[in-house]
């Protein structure tokens, strides 16, 4: 039996496959891992079948263990990526989106710390890439920039753990920095069938790993690269389906304070105007507003949709709390109202008194102060702080808000 598996489960774009393939076996080859790693590609598919690039690989690198299935038709992306791990022998499994690629060394760093540890689930931080291929960040999964080891067959270790959680990666949520033994998903395939369709089968999947007991071991060292595809993240139906499928997992598996504090860190990331902003009638809507989050219970309150806003606006004067990208695109949005903007402030202090379109930023102070003896509407113009603004805001009896991001 092999050590490591790398899967992809695959669907169209090609030309990520081939790139994501070559630095594959190019690690493999000079690393000399071929007795310790084997290749999974499960095909869902594709409008072209990749097979030719598959057997073209393997015939330059017959040593190396390639497998490939292609299914018949569609099974849509959570059967794909079980598929990908169930069709391997190996010992551990690394799934690996096919736009996604392992740093340079990554695959040997994986290999020595899976078997240096008797462990059931390594993750890791990682970098995000855009289609230039320049860096435009990191993630950090857990509030920890040191190697942890967790025993979640000790509850205070695994509350630890969870408690830790900064993104959703943390807890699964992204394919690419999880790496788990296989063993556990051959035991959950029958009990998690109803979850094909939620498109985090792996969440599922390594948390009752989790929930069961096991060697969770987190190393700050980055083993792959994340490419960010903005134009399919950024659209409706995949942060309408995300935030459903992250929503689902946390209730399905947690309650209390784990429930509460999860929702913030993993499902309140996805609450914004775009969901917001669906009819009332749609569907998906009515599920957005039916999610129990702090946050969301902000937007239930405050949100003003972009088919009211006008009239909401309409001869008002606001102070816009946010001077960052948000603040912006509030602040030209009213150009086009009958709106008098009075001031832009912020919460961070080093922003006071610099240049923000035609205004200087004010104190949060001045702001409270405008607020106390003028009818002024403040517009919270924000994404991750937001809870935490519109809450000083209320402590500080401000109630006349108004969320525009």
């Amino acid at each position: 039996m092999k050590k490591l598996a790398i899967c992809i489960p695959n669907y169209n774009r090609l030309e990520n496959l081939k790139r994501l393939m070559i630095e594959i076996i190019r690690q493999i080859t000079e690393n000399q891992l071929h007795e310790q790693v084997q290749v999974c590609v499960s095909d869902d598919c594709s409008r072209e079948n990749p097979e030719e690039i598959i057997n073209w690989i393997k015939e330059v690198y017959p040593e190396v263990d390639i497998l490939f299935k292609r299914n018949s038709y569609n099974m849509g992306m959570d059967y794909n990526f079980l598929q990908s791990v169930l069709m391997s022998t190996s010992e551990y499994c690394w799934i690996i989106g096919n736009d996604d690629l392992p740093e340079n060394n990554g695959i040997i760093e994986a290999i020595t710390m899976i078997t240096k540890e008797n462990i059931d689930i390594l993750v890791t931080p990682f970098d995000i890439y855009n289609d230039e291929n320049k860096k435009i960040g990191d993630v950090y999964p857990i509030n920890n920039k040191s190697l942890m080891l967790y025993n979640t067959s000790d509850k205070a270790q695994l509350d630890k753990y969870l408690f830790s959680i900064t993104h959703n990666s943390g807890l699964f949520g992204f394919l690419s920095n999880v790496i788990f033994k296989r063993e556990k998903w051959i035991v959950y395939k029958k009990k998690f069938e109803d979850k094909l369709n939620t498109i985090f089968i792996q969440m599922y999947m390594n948390i009752q790993t989790l929930r069961d007991g096991a060697q969770i071991l987190y190393i700050p060292e980055k083993i792959i690269r994340n490419y960010s595809d903005d134009q399919t993240n950024n659209k409706i139906e995949r942060i309408y389906a995300i935030l459903m499928g992250l929503d689902g997992v946390v209730n399905y598996f947690f309650d209390g304070e784990i429930r509460q504090y999860l929702k913030r860190v993993i499902v309140d990331a996805y609450i914004n105007e775009i969901v917001w902003n669906l009819p009332d009638e749609d569907e998906r809507k009515k599920n957005v507003i039916s999610i129990q989050s702090s946050k969301n219970e902000l937007y239930k309150k405050f949100f003003i949709s972009q088919r009211e806003r006008k009239n909401y606006l309409e001869g008002k004067k606001v102070i816009i709390y946010g001077a960052g990208n948000y603040g912006k695109k509030v602040y030209h949005e009213i150009e086009n109202y009958n709106t008098e903007i009075i001031g832009i402030s912020d919460t961070d202090k080093a922003k006071e008194g610099k240049k923000f379109e035609s205004f200087f930023i004010m104190s949060i102070d001045k702001m409270l102060e405008i607020s106390r003896k003028q009818k002024v509407c403040i517009i919270v113009a924000n994404h991750y702080s937001l809870e935490k603004m519109i809450m000083f805001l209320l402590e500080n009896n401000v109630d006349n808000i108004a969320i525009m991001s």
